[in-house]
């Protein structure tokens, strides 16, 4: 498989255990808000969190509304149970097609998904997965955002 792009990478993977997710729907501008709440809330629990913040994106926000699932691995291999909160004992998505959005995020965020579109295209691969954003645990100036990818179904049109 090819790529014309630099940062764009195949074969990639996320693969975390002990994963505290939560889904929700807000405007584009609260996101920040909601990563610093659902962190907020795992750790008011007593949950030590381990890995990265990451995140689903689940729709296409036409309307500037996200349809977000939020996930953080923590170190205890349980978690209360919660009305609005769901424990995964694993979470493992591939393969994956991986790109980094580097500087001003909003406006490399679709640069990116540009560029792993493009390449999906390229390889006549199909998404099979929604985009997912992982943040890197210390203040960094880049985020890496995949899609999962499939080869496209015998007889289809």
């Amino acid at each position: 498989m090819a790529t014309p792009f630099h940062d764009v990478a195949f074969g990639e993977r996320l693969s975390f255990q002990n994963v505290v997710s939560h889904r929700t729907k807000c405007h584009y501008t609260e996101m920040a808000a909601q990563f610093d709440e659902f962190v907020s809330r795992v750790e008011a629990t007593g949950c030590e969190p381990v890995g990265p913040l990451f995140y689903s994106l689940n729709n296409v926000p036409m309307d500037e509304m996200v349809d977000i699932e939020t996930f953080l691995p923590i170190r205890q291999s349980t978690f209360p149970r919660h009305e609005h909160f769901l424990f995964h004992s694993y979470v493992d998505v591939s393969p994956l097609l991986r790109g980094i959005v580097k500087g001003e995020f909003e406006e490399q965020t679709e640069a990116v998904y540009t560029q792993l579109l493009a390449t999906l295209e390229a390889n006549d691969l199909e998404i099979n997965s929604p985009f997912y954003h992982v943040f890197q645990k210390d203040p960094s100036p880049f985020v890496l955002v995949y899609v999962g990818y499939a080869a496209p179904k015998q007889g289809a049109s």
